[in-house]
């Protein structure tokens, strides 16, 4: 029999440590931020909202859909910029890391809005509502003025138990992120041969660079070789999915796999914010949220010392 005192224990220490405020969660925000921002701005209208027959304003406002910051607004020119100026200084604000506790909620709005209006979301897009929702009770207790600035005392206990279960579903999401993409590489017949990687080095719109395919070009007719390629994308994501969920020595070896996979496929694969925001979720969810540092032991005593 599992010993549930001692395991509740030290779940009650845990949570009573869980600082989850640092330089990883500001690289991690910042991130997510200029992962839209860069969206926004490198993409029209048109191509964010594709019209089609179903969709003649290219806007998905059906159901909740609708509470969507560009539905509310309206598909008119004026409100296509409207949305998109109220989006940008939003994103603004998070990437530079002013006030956690009042920009978390409209950054989660913004990605929500983005996400349920296009008819194309990507998976980066999807990613990102997620993480900015779950990062919402994270930040709704930090009042510092800006997320670089350095943590001059803990979080209010009132927060920290809902801080502390946000971060874990944030890292059970990364965690079903990946076992999603093994689970769909592993009955797909390519990936199954070995022969995936090939097909994607030369795919039209997502494959690698011209140069990068003439480098590989020799090793390219290998099977093993492109095998081996293959079959070690699947092996990283096993590991990642299952390291992101151990303690934090371990969790450094889903960052370190995970921003080299997402830099590759950034670059080789042209799906930049895709990896930025991948890297973000990493990042953040790979950070050290135990024990409290010195500064903060330092401030609980503080505290403590002027209730008494």
């Amino acid at each position: 029999m599992p010993d549930v005192n001692g395991v509740a224990r030290r779940l009650s220490r845990a949570i009573d440590q869980f600082e989850p405020r640092g330089a990883p969660l500001a690289v991690g925000r910042s991130l997510l931020a200029a992962a839209t921002l860069l969206t926004i701005l490198f993409s029209s209208d048109s191509d964010l909202f594709i019209r089609t027959a179903e969709l003649p304003d290219g806007l998905r406002c059906a159901g909740v859909r609708a509470a969507s910051l560009w539905c509310l607004v309206g598909p008119t020119g004026s409100g296509l910029l409207t949305s998109r100026v109220v989006v940008v200084v939003v994103l603004v604000l998070v990437l530079l890391g002013v006030s956690p506790r009042w920009t978390c909620v409209p950054h989660w709005y913004v990605s929500f809005s983005l996400a349920a209006a296009m008819d194309m979301a990507n998976g980066g897009d999807t990613i990102a509502q997620v993480a900015t929702m779950l990062l919402v009770p994270v930040c709704l207790g930090d009042d510092r003025p800006s997320h670089w600035h350095p943590v001059r005392r803990p979080l209010a206990p009132s927060w920290r138990g809902s801080a502390f279960a946000a971060h874990l579903g944030l890292r059970v999401q990364v965690c079903l992120i990946y076992l999603g993409a093994v689970t769909a590489k592993l009955m797909d017949p390519l990936w199954q041969h070995g022969s995936a990687m090939s097909v994607v080095v030369n795919h039209p719109q997502y494959g690698f660079p011209t140069s990068a395919r003439d480098l590989l070009a020799p090793m390219s007719t290998s099977y093993w070789f492109v095998a081996a390629l293959s079959w070690s994308v699947i092996g990283v994501q096993v590991v990642m999915a299952l390291a992101i969920l151990g303690p934090r020595q371990v969790r450094v070896v889903a960052l370190v796999l995970g921003i080299a996979l997402h830099l590759g496929i950034m670059f080789f694969m042209s799906l930049m914010s895709f990896g930025m925001v991948m890297i973000a979720v990493l990042v953040i969810g790979s950070a050290s949220t135990t024990p409290q540092r010195r500064a903060d032991r330092q401030g609980v005593a503080i505290e403590e010392g002027r209730r008494s």
